[in-house]
């Protein structure tokens, strides 16, 4: 069954009708004088491309800071770099030689926590100091790392095959997940209290329970050899929507389990995933070098051509602008999607 996005998620339609007002007053519109001019629509296109400095760097992780810049892990160039709407670059090399950065996230404090692939670190960036804290499984591969429904950053060792915990003291507990070789890729956390994992060797969901420290029975997409690879909150505030990068779809997950796919026709992959201040969700396709939109209310898809070839969009965030941001690995390039 299809369980349609409601547009009434908590928080962001007041956040959009502030958005509208303040763009109305600040184009000399006196709110109450008379009906709004109705805006022309964006057709969402890639409006800008912005070169790393740092050759073949291998950009990937993006999000966006407390401080308002954004911030991208690069993996061979082994920095984690700040960036403006406006492409300016700030390299922070990573103390760690070859640690591998890969997937980053931006705290309230202002704080960038990452992590370190090849080195098996969790590192944070807080202005211009580092710190670096070696897990206890030596080579554990940790990749995508999210905040939990605990306020701890929850992250993958998809080599060591287990799920991650780091506190912001440094502390780290590591679980066993159950799922032999699972493949871990995307997590996030949830209201429900629990973390959900996408196991893309698995073509599996699986929720750990952060209070019980236990993992659920996995739920099987339904697609054989979907592989999902990254999991956000859907639009409607009640289910996770995810990737399924082999089957070019959009798989949606409900807390009680429950698994409805979507396809992305005429997309012939899906990697990256965003929700964007529209209600809709972003994606990145790969396999044709396009970014898609999936409609928050028909699931219909439009897909938008990367203007370099070969781009290899990976990750996505939406910047400050609330426009979205997201890597070119193949290209070395960080890259900017408008759409309203």
């Amino acid at each position: 069954m299809r369980r349609p996005f409601v547009l009434r998620q908590a928080g962001l339609v007041p956040a959009a009708l502030a958005l509208l007002v303040l763009s109305a007053c600040s184009r000399g519109v006196l709110i109450g004088s008379g009906p709004l001019p109705t805006p022309t629509p964006v057709v969402p296109h890639v409006t800008a491309e912005f070169t790393v400095p740092t050759a073949a760097s291998a950009p990937n992780g993006i999000a966006l800071g407390a401080d308002g810049f954004i911030y991208f892990a690069e993996t061979a160039g082994n920095h984690i770099t700040k960036m403006t709407t406006g492409g300016v670059f700030t390299e922070t090399a990573v103390p760690t030689a070859n640690a591998g950065p890969f997937d980053l996230i931006g705290m309230s404090n202002k704080s960038i926590w990452y992590t370190e692939s090849t080195a098996s670190k969790i590192g944070v960036q807080t202005g211009t100091k580092t710190v670096e804290y070696p897990l206890p499984t030596a080579n554990a591969g940790p990749t995508y790392i999210a905040r939990g429904p605990d306020g701890a950053l929850w992250f993958s060792e998809t080599t060591a095959n287990k799920l991650g915990r780091i506190d912001s003291n440094g502390n780290i507990t590591e679980y066993p997940v159950p799922t032999a070789n699972a493949g871990l890729a995307g997590l996030a956390g949830f209201s429900d209290g629990g973390v959900w994992i996408a196991e893309s060797n698995a073509s599996a969901i699986v929720r750990f329970d952060v209070a019980a420290h236990t993992f659920g029975t996995p739920h099987p997409t339904l697609t054989a050899n979907a592989a999902p690879t990254q999991i956000v909150t859907c639009p409607d505030g009640q289910t996770l929507c995810f990737t399924e990068n082999n089957a070019a779809k959009l798989g949606q997950i409900t807390p009680a389990g429950v698994v409805t796919e979507h396809s992305l026709a005429p997309a012939t992959s899906a990697f990256g995933l965003v929700g964007g201040a529209d209600f809709n969700l972003y994606f990145t396709d790969r396999a044709q070098n396009k970014v898609g939109q999936i409609s928050g209310v028909s699931f219909g898809v439009s897909e938008f051509a990367i203007p370099t070839a070969s781009a290899q969009a990976a990750f996505m965030s939406l910047g400050p602008d609330l426009q979205i941001y997201f890597t070119e690995t193949g290209t070395n390039k960080v890259a900017r999607l408008t759409y309203f």
